[in-house]
């Protein structure tokens, strides 16, 4: 099955200009007509823009399916990363990836169906500004909980804003069974700054059961000034056929805690 993922950061919908307009990321997101969806710095709690739910409100806005994961609420405000979806979403889950004294952090996984029985696993995540910082949130990671699961039998796609200059993002164990697509398609996207991009913050990571097929990004005259990122964007094969259990041994001494489970909505 073709479809096509953006990842995007959309700074709580606050553009290059200084502006807040949520309606201006929606329309970047027409320009793309993306299958999947995964969003970074989704709402606000800094209490800068409006009230309104920002993953309600681009759910409404382009028709689509959605879950939330929201890794910091504070008067009355959620902020987070969401998925937006064509397919069906069976199942969300929010994974906490924070670390002590810094921003809270987190993955948000969602179970996609693909029909006759198969799934695209999708985790959307944006780890933090340090480099201690992600490497304790790339050992969460590497939970069973969150990707052991996940490798077994269906396709899976790990993407979003690592926050990584250098040349690297996953440890080794993590790269024997998930691929940098950028690598693969020998096409090292740079997402940020959106006026000027330079590094190659975002990123989009594939299983073998996901066949890359483009991979770039997405820049026009509206993305330039939507956010102070460009969407990732790539076109897949996603894989319907079963596959055997993955050989790889998943490890982590770092303990997990979720936000439990929840059903996938509009």
């Amino acid at each position: 099955m073709e479809l096509t993922l953006v990842s995007y950061n959309i700074h709580s919908g606050i553009g290059t200009d200084g502006h807040f307009d949520l309606n201006r990321v929606g329309d970047v997101l027409r320009e793309i007509n993306a299958d999947v969806i995964a969003l970074q710095e989704v709402g606000d709690y800094r209490g800068v823009t409006s009230r309104e739910d920002q993953p309600e409100h681009l759910a409404d806005l382009l028709g689509l399916h959605m879950a939330f994961g929201p890794n910091v609420v504070r008067n009355g405000r959620r902020y987070g990363n969401a998925i937006l979806s064509r397919l069906p979403i069976l199942k969300s889950k929010n994974y906490d990836l924070s670390v002590p004294r810094r921003e809270p952090r987190g993955a948000l996984r969602c179970d996609l169906d693909l029909g006759n029985g198969r799934q695209l696993h999708v985790f959307c995540l944006h780890l933090g500004l340090s480099m201690s910082e992600r490497r304790r949130q790339e050992a969460l990671l590497l939970s069973s909980d969150i990707l052991r699961d996940a490798v077994r039998n269906d396709p899976v796609v790990v993407c979003g804003d690592f926050n990584y200059w250098g040349p690297g993002a996953v440890p080794g164990l993590v790269r024997q069974a998930i691929h940098d697509v950028a690598l693969e398609l020998g096409s090292r996207v740079r997402t940020y700054h959106s006026r000027l991009p330079m590094l190659r913050l975002d990123r989009i990571y594939v299983d073998a059961g996901v066949k890359p097929l483009a991979l770039q990004a997405h820049r026009t005259p509206l993305s330039a000034v939507a956010s102070d990122h460009l969407p990732l964007v790539m076109r897949f094969e996603a894989s319907l056929e079963a596959r055997p259990p993955s050989r790889h041994r998943w490890s982590s001494s770092v303990s997990l805690r979720t936000s439990g489970p929840s059903d996938g909505r509009r």
